[in-house]
């Protein structure tokens, strides 16, 4: 069990050494069809999330860019470890994974990003004031993101980098 210690620094302490951040990724993925419920990326890491091995953050905002301008509706599953939710990206959750139940375990929540912005060659989607608390695991400063495909359809990248990920952090 975790262990809070709330005198260990004081707020001022606290607060000054409180880090916002950007952090940018690629959600790669095969270029295929990925139907609806499809994972699109998996186990992307989000190198330096926290500040200290095993620390905490708050992802406040969420930017996907789609440089295939096709604006999927995109859920980021977030956990604090590298595994795998399926056999291969453009599969359904859970195909071909023996121990399904272990993985969810290590999730840290999930962020749907659904409302983009037309940029004419290109889409962004944005989801602000999120304040979903994350945790690395107790060796890591990573956490780790999986990206499903919840457009209703099907989505099919051009390339395996179209989509980005932008993720404003607090770190604690």
């Amino acid at each position: 069990m975790a262990e809070t210690n709330l005198t260990g620094r004081s707020a001022q302490t606290k607060l000054n050494s409180m880090a916002v951040d950007l952090i940018d990724v690629t959600l790669t993925t095969d270029a295929e069809a990925h139907a609806d419920n499809d994972v699109i990326s998996q186990s992307i890491e989000i190198p330096n999330a926290v500040a200290v091995t095993g620390g905490s953050a708050i992802i406040q905002s969420i930017m996907v860019l789609d440089e295939d301008d096709e604006a999927p509706t995109v859920e980021l599953l977030f956990s604090q470890v590298n595994t795998a939710i399926t056999d291969d990206e453009g599969e359904a959750i859970g195909n071909g994974v023996s121990d399904l139940d272990a993985t969810f375990r290590s999730f840290l929540g999930a962020v749907t990003v659904s409302n983009y912005s037309d940029l004419v060659d290109a889409q962004i989607g944005i989801k602000s004031n999120i304040g979903l608390v994350v945790k690395a695991a107790s060796d890591s400063r990573s956490i780790y993101v999986h990206a499903i495909n919840r457009s209703g359809g099907t989505y099919t990248p051009a390339a395996t980098t179209d989509l980005k990920l932008r993720i404003g952090i607090v770190k604690d």
